[in-house]
């Protein structure tokens, strides 16, 4: 364990000047170059670091012997879309979590450390298509523990947010397809319009979440986040169409159980009309379930460091692709609380606060 005395106000800048410098290089999932380039200069200019690139992704090694255990911080850097404009911005605090993790290992240069140190840059983590292509780290780097972190507003700002369980939720983007057959307005009864099995399935969504009824271990949750049947053309029965839905759970099992009701529904709906059904999935998270005994581990780290923390009741509903890792390995996913003021994840308005930053290195720096 490290003693974060040697966190200073010059160093603090300087990790601070990086997180500006990020939010004003915004990048979407899986294009992130500059962002990336941005930190590999950082880590080349204040550390003795190997870089290892792996093209789309890349980390830092800090080597202190092959038989000392290995852990590794977990950054996501890719930012989200304007909702209006889709010019990216980031409105998650990305930023603020890449120059974290690439100031730990700036604070970490020259110190004396007893673990090998991995500081993982990770593209893609809106899409849920970033962790599933880094965890290969946990094996290159026998990764024995990982950590990551999330500013998270609507709670005291600085405190450390801790879960020994599930932390955030498994979720999916679900696109059912059905297709019928178009024809005239006039004649419905000689086309086969998807819009009654849509109307169905939609209806069907109250009976596919009773918790009570389907014995679910936690909450599930199923939003309609859009629906496209025909067009507007008065003079045309529709022939096909597509519902979007955002499918949750606190728990993978879960999700696998409410998609396979809602699958259900769909096909009893789409049989009794005589059209077809195909359903594909986009955005996949799955659970991040802290392992409990990490969990504890972490929560003794802080109690040590005094460094102040509260549990969180429930799991965040929204999801992160950290949960890739935590199959792989022992995992700890916790939050910082940006202040019960600030402006919601995901909005125009929020901004990764650089006040947090020396809470969360003073949590790294504890915890190496």
């Amino acid at each position: 364990m490290i003693d974060n005395t040697y966190i200073t106000e010059e160093k603090l800048q300087v990790i601070r000047s990086l997180r500006q410098t990020l939010h004003a290089t915004p990048e979407l999932s899986m294009q992130e170059h500059k962002t990336a380039e941005i930190i590999r200069q950082f880590l080349k200019t204040h550390t003795s670091c190997e870089i290892i690139d792996h093209g789309a992704w890349f980390y830092a090694l800090r080597r202190a012997k092959d038989h000392l255990p290995t852990i590794a911080f977990r950054a996501d850097i890719d930012a989200i879309p304007d909702a209006k404009t889709g010019i990216p911005f980031h409105g998650c605090g990305h930023d603020g979590h890449a120059a974290a993790v690439a100031g730990l290992a700036y604070l970490t240069e020259g110190m004396p450390v007893n673990k090998n140190i991995v500081f993982l840059f990770q593209p893609g983590e809106e899409t849920g298509e970033g962790a599933a292509l880094c965890s290969a780290v946990i094996e290159e780097q026998h990764i024995d523990i990982i950590y990551g972190c999330h500013s998270i507003p609507g709670f005291p700002r600085g405190t450390i947010l801790w879960r020994g369980d599930v932390f955030a939720c498994a979720s999916r983007g679900m696109i059912l397809h059905v297709t019928g057959t178009q024809c005239h307005a006039a004649y419905p009864e000689t086309g086969k319009n998807p819009a009654f099995a849509v109307s169905h399935i939609v209806s069907s969504l109250c009976d596919c979440l009773d918790m009570q009824k389907n014995g679910y271990r936690g909450m599930v949750l199923a939003t309609v986040v859009g629906i496209n049947v025909g067009a507007k053309a008065f003079g045309v029965s529709a022939g096909d169409g597509e519902l979007y839905l955002t499918v949750r759970a606190h728990y993978d099992t879960d999700l696998e159980a409410l998609i396979g009701r809602i699958r259900q529904e769909a096909e009893l709906a789409c049989e009794r009309d005589g059209i077809a059904l195909d359903i594909s999935f986009l955005d996949v998270f799955p659970d991040t379930v802290n392992d409990a005994e990490a969990a504890d581990a972490f929560r003794s780290v802080l109690c040590e460091k005094q460094i102040p923390w509260m549990p969180l009741a429930e799991p965040m509903r929204w999801s992160e692709d950290f949960g890739w890792y935590c199959k792989k390995t022992k995992g700890v996913f916790f939050g910082i609380g940006a202040g019960e003021d600030c402006p919601a994840l995901h909005t125009e308005s929020f901004c990764y606060q650089d006040a947090l930053l020396p809470r969360v290195e003073e949590v790294f720096l504890s915890l190496c």
